[in-house]
């Protein structure tokens, strides 16, 4: 990948085939958005959300329309390595590589119902990693064949929960060594697909997003969280996707195996 032009500020993305988990709702439907207005060639959306996915594939499709942007939704559950295999299967078809992969599906544990060791159930530990970090691992192993001729960028959305300690109601540890597991195995495949393939990740603080939205509906827990970093607020998504396509574009042409921290500070107090 070349240095950015800054001439070329807000059309990084140009020409760009993408693919992004978790696309329908929160941060992954403003990272597609934003690379379908940035000139992305093609945006697929994989998401279990059929409503939220056709509706993201709409304004996908309207935000890149100027560029003529293909947008599609794909359903796809990353824990299954069947439905992932037919969907980078159903990518291939329509084009023969990618550029860009943005790895975003997650699951809180809620309401199954996470927490500290003691209190976590089989089920929502195998549920959460499921998702969380063997997703990551399943949609990886399909599309990187996919970059492996041209190259491209990985990005990887973790959590500031696997950097450090989180007190009770937070101490959600499937969540945390889910997302843990997704840090360490960024690091080895940005390793193993130098110099071709970056692979970055980002680890988000609090986000208002549907994902939280329970939790901040809660005086008791809301005005808490928001509170939780110097910045004194949580993130909107579109703050974490900003982020996410930095490292995803030809400006982050030198990073490879980092880990970038965005949570207004909160794991520096």
């Amino acid at each position: 990948m070349r240095p950015v032009n800054r001439s070329e500020a807000g059309r990084r993305f140009v020409g760009k085939v993408a693919v992004v988990t978790g696309a329908a709702r929160g941060i992954g439907r403003e990272v597609a958005v934003r690379l379908a207005a940035e000139g992305a060639r093609a945006v697929f959306l994989l998401d279990v959300r059929e409503a939220e996915g056709r509706e993201a594939e709409r304004a996908v499709g309207e935000a890149g329309r100027a560029f003529g942007t293909v947008a599609r939704w794909l359903r796809v559950d990353v824990a299954d390595p069947g439905e992932v295999e037919q969907a980078a299967a159903a990518v291939r078809a329509a084009f023969p590589s990618i550029d860009v992969l943005i790895n975003n599906a997650g699951t809180s544990g809620r309401p199954l119902g996470d927490g500290p060791v003691h209190r976590v159930a089989v089920e929502t530990w195998a549920k959460v990693l499921a998702v969380n970090l063997t997703g990551v691992f399943l949609v990886s192993r399909a599309f990187i064949p996919l970059m492996l001729e041209r190259g491209g960028s990985i990005v990887n959305v973790a959590s500031d929960d696997a950097l450090v300690g989180q007190a009770a109601p937070n101490d959600t540890h499937a969540y945390t060594a889910s997302k843990g597991g997704v840090l360490a195995l960024t690091r080895a495949m940005a390793v193993s697909y130098a110099p071709g393939i970056r692979v970055n990740a980002v680890a988000p603080g609090w986000v208002r997003s549907p994902m939280t939205e329970d939790l901040f509906a809660r005086p008791d827990i809301g005005e808490r969280l928001a509170a939780a970093s110097p910045l004194g607020r949580a993130a909107e998504p579109g703050e974490i996707a900003e982020a996410i396509l930095f490292l995803a574009s030809d400006a982050a042409s030198f990073i490879t195996g980092t880990t970038l921290v965005v949570d207004g500070g909160a794991t520096i107090w």
